[in-house]
């Protein structure tokens, strides 16, 4: 068996490719960070107003995923725009921001790899956190409340470099988060309704800074009355999410007492939170129930049988049929 070395940026190699597929690295010129953006083109000719696009944050993680559910919609296939660091497998990226100690030179490996990951998503998917509600260092990134400059990134420097790529139909683009992803989502349509046609929270952490993202609901619900905008909404959630709290009992047990004490304020605002599949729908409910102009639509989906992160493999393909539609597989009589 033959084992490709990596290049000379990559921790692992990285042999297989995704055909009709482009990646694009820019910095970005309002926050100054580094972003990559996969991009899968369906195989069909465009449409005449432009392909739709798919969104895809988190996009190391969940864009393989969405590119085979979009191309299992056939004639209606997106663009699949998967948004992300290569903070999996891009060494310049993994040194800068894996928060290594000055001087560490030992390799490069998956506890690198993740810290780098958590920090730069961590930043760009949330919104800053009041210091009572903030976890400590050790548990999750400290680096955070980047979400408004995000979206700003996705407006003004994402979506002129896809478009600049590839025919795409304005009005008819879909914004995919799961996790913190789905919080981003969730603040997306609250603040910026008309950004996309569709919005696909799944599993948002809407307990983020105990529920702050809901403080823009009755801004959003006021516009969606007046008939300022009419987007359509999935809102989707695994039905074993709350089988097991975050952090786990076990663990917060086996802390230090001085830890213990460190993140029980931490602790305290995450269990005022409902749970994932309560928290969820109730907001799935309090939306539908708003009276929309034509075109506005809330739908709710519980997926059976999953957890936190095995939800958003389900979650990623049922967003894309929502957002476009698509004929079932058909067979060959």
């Amino acid at each position: 068996m033959q084992v490709f070395a990596a290049d000379s940026n990559r921790i692992w190699p990285a042999e297989v490719s995704i055909p009709n597929t482009r990646q694009v690295q820019f910095t970005s010129a309002i926050n100054g960070e580094p972003y990559t953006l996969f991009v899968s083109i369906p195989f069909i000719p465009p449409p005449p107003g432009g392909y739709p696009v798919y969104y895809v944050l988190d996009g190391d993680a969940y864009f393989s995923t969405a590119v085979v559910g979009s191309r299992l919609l056939q004639e209606n296939a997106a663009v699949v725009v998967g948004i992300d660091h290569l903070a999996f497998n891009d060494r310049a990226v993994i040194e800068k921001y894996a928060n290594r100690k000055p001087g560490d030179t030992g390799p490069i490996g998956t506890d690198a790899m993740i810290s780098a990951y958590n920090r730069l998503r961590t930043h760009d998917l949330t919104l800053p956190v009041a210091p009572a509600h903030r976890a400590p260092g050790w548990f999750e990134p400290s680096r955070n409340g980047g979400l408004d400059d995000f979206l700003k990134i996705i407006e003004g420097e994402i979506k002129p470099r896809i478009a600049a790529l590839v025919p795409v139909d304005a009005a008819n683009q879909a914004l995919y988060g799961h996790s913190l992803g789905g919080l981003a989502v969730v603040h997306a349509l609250f603040t910026e309704p008309n950004a996309f046609r569709s919005f696909i929270a799944s599993s948002p952490s809407l307990w983020w800074d105990d529920d702050a993202v809901l403080a823009d609901e009755t801004k959003f619900a006021a516009a969606i009355a007046a008939g300022q905008a009419a987007p359509r909404i999935l809102i989707t959630a695994g039905g074993d999410e709350d089988d097991l709290p975050i952090p786990p009992k076990a663990f917060v047990n086996s802390l230090a007492p001085a830890k213990q004490a460190e993140i029980a304020p931490y602790l305290k605002q995450r269990a005022r939170w409902s749970g994932m599949v309560s928290g969820t729908r109730a907001l799935a409910s309090r939306l539908a129930a708003l009276d929309g102009a034509k075109g506005y639509k809330v739908e709710y989906a519980l997926m059976t049988g999953e957890d936190h992160p095995t939800a958003a493999l389900v979650s990623v393909g049922r967003g894309l049929r929502f957002a476009f539609g698509g004929a079932r597989y058909k067979f060959d009589k």
